[in-house]
C-alpha cells in the first residue's frame, strides 16, 4: 500500500516535489492556500502561476483548507520558513503528526530556527530536514538531483518514498546543522549576485565562495554544530549552486538589488535570503559581527554602500588559510 503524503505549499518547489512523488504513488496531495489554485490543479493538472506549460501527473491531487494531519504518513512543509509559525497555529497545533519533513530554508521573523518552533509548538517526537542543490524546475522536468535528509532520529524509511524517482537521498544525523546551512547559503547567494552585478569577475566569485565555506565552517564551530557537514549536499553543494546561477532567486535578488532594479518579477516570489538577512540578527546565539562576509551582506541589505563593504573586506589584514 502506498504511503499517504501531503505536500504543504503549491509554489514552484512544492509543486515539483509533489509531482515527482505522485508519479509512483496514488496518494500524494498538494496543499494550496488558494482554493482556486487547488481546483485548477485538480481539474486541469496545471499550476498556471509557476508552470503554465507543464502538465502535472494525472495521479496528483490537490487540497486546501483544514486537514487531519494524522491521516498522512508524511507531511512535507514547503511554504516559506517565515510562515511556519502561523501555519503551526492555524493548521498543526494539537494535531497528531506522524512524520514532518521540512523542505524550506530560512529563519522565522524573530530569528528562531524552525526546529525550535517545532519543539515549542508541536507534540512531535521526530522531524526531518530535506536540503541540497535543487532548482525546482529541474526536479520537475526529471533531471537527476541529490539531496541531504537529516533527522533528529534517523528514519531511513522516508527515503523509500523517493525510490525510483529522479531524486537521490543521502542520510545524515546533523539536522540542526543542515537547517542552519540552508539558512546561510541563501544569504551568501545574495552576496554572489552583488559581486556579479559589480562585474568583479569570476576570480572574485570563486574566491568569494571559497571564503564563504571557511566562514560557514567557523560559524558552525562557534555554535557547536557539525563542521564536517559543510562538505555535504546541503552544505557546499547547495552553496555552489545558489552562488553560481541566475536561476537562484537569492542570487538574482542580490544582482538586481545592486543594479537598483525594481525587480518587479520577484515580487510574487519568496526570497528567503532577504528574510534571513533581516531576521538572523534577532537570534541571540549568533554573533554576526565575528563573521565579516555575512556581516557585510547584511549591512548592504540594510543600506550600506556595497563598494564600501567590498573595500573593507579586501583591505583586511592578510591571514593564513
Amino acid at each position: 500500500m502506498y504511503k499517504k503524503i501531503l505536500v504543504v505549499g503549491a509554489g514552484a518547489w512544492g509543486t515539483a516535489i509533489a509531482n515527482v512523488l505522485s508519479k509512483k504513488n496514488n496518494n500524494v496531495y498538494l496543499w494550496a492556500r488558494d482554493l482556486k489554485l487547488s481546483n485548477q490543479i485538480n481539474k486541469n493538472k496545471i499550476n498556471k502561476k509557476y508552470y503554465k506549460n507543464f502538465k502535472l501527473s494525472r495521479k496528483l491531487k490537490s487540497t486546501s483548507g483544514n486537514f487531519k494531519a494524522s491521516e498522512y504518513h508524511y507531511i512535507l512543509y514547503v511554504l516559506p520558513a517565515t510562515a511556519f509559525d502561523n501555519f503551526c497555529d492555524d493548521y498543526l497545533k494539537n494535531q497528531k503528526i506522524n512524520e514532518l519533513i521540512i523542505c524550506s530554508k530560512g529563519i522565522s521573523k524573530n530569528g528562531d530556527f524552525i526546529s525550535n518552533l517545532i519543539n515549542k509548538k508541536l507534540n512531535l517526537k521526530n522531524y526531518h530536514f530535506l536540503s541540497g542543490p535543487s532548482f525546482a524546475d529541474e526536479v520537475l522536468y526529471g533531471k537527476p538531483t541529490a539531496l541531504s535528509l537529516s533527522s533528529n532520529k534517523l528514519n531511513k524509511n522516508i527515503g523509500n518514498i523517493f525510490k525510483d524517482t529522479n531524486i537521490r537521498i543521502y542520510y545524515s544525523e546533523g539536522y540542526k546543522t543542515l537547517e542552519f546551512l540552508g539558512i546561510l547559503k541563501n544569504i551568501y547567494a545574495i552576496g554572489a549576485g552583488i559581486i556579479d552585478a559589480e562585474s568583479l569577475g569570476q576570480n572574485a566569485r570563486a574566491a568569494y565562495i571559497t571564503r564563504c565555506i571557511v566562514e560557514i565552517k567557523s560559524m558552525l564551530k562557534s555554535l557547536n554544530l557539525n563542521t564536517n557537514m559543510i562538505y555535504s549536499l546541503g552544505g557546499i553543494g547547495d552553496l555552489i549552486l545558489s552562488c553560481s546561477s541566475n536561476k537562484s532567486r537569492n542570487y538574482n535578488f542580490g544582482f538586481r538589488f545592486e543594479k537598483k532594479s525594481k525587480y518587479k518579477t520577484l515580487k510574487c516570489k519568496t526570497i528567503e535570503g532577504i528574510n534571513s538577512c533581516l531576521n538572523i540578527k534577532n537570534n541571540k546565539k549568533i554573533n554576526i559581527i565575528k563573521f565579516p562576509i555575512i556581516n557585510s551582506i547584511i549591512k548592504i541589505i540594510n543600506g550600506s554602500p556595497s563598494k564600501k563593504e567590498i573595500k573593507i573586506l579586501l583591505n583586511r589584514k592578510f591571514k593564513n588559510e
